[in-house]
């Protein structure tokens, strides 16, 4: 974490769901690589902040199984999601 970000004006609840919906959705993409028992595969899952002049970048990175390319363009819909029904 970027210790020049400093304190933020947020909405902690909002901010909250973000991140938690990210890092459910990163945990549970290395789950699923780690299911098909590739060798030598060990899940990763890293989030960074960092101060970028007037704005604050958050970014969660996963080495989880990726977004196919038919469905990138969907995956700002609301309510879209690739998990069965009941993962989320």
């Amino acid at each position: 974490l970027d210790p020049q970000v400093g304190v933020l004006d947020i909405v902690p609840q909002d901010i909250g769901r973000v991140l938690l919906n990210l890092i459910n959705n990163a945990f549970y993409a290395t789950d699923e690589r780690k299911k098909k028992g590739e060798a030598n595969y060990e899940p990763i899952v890293t989030i960074e902040t960092k101060k970028l002049k007037d704005m604050v970048s958050i970014s969660v990175k996963d080495n989880g199984m990726g977004i196919p390319e038919v469905i990138k363009e969907k995956i700002f819909q609301p309510f879209f999601t690739t998990k069965p029904t009941g993962q989320g």
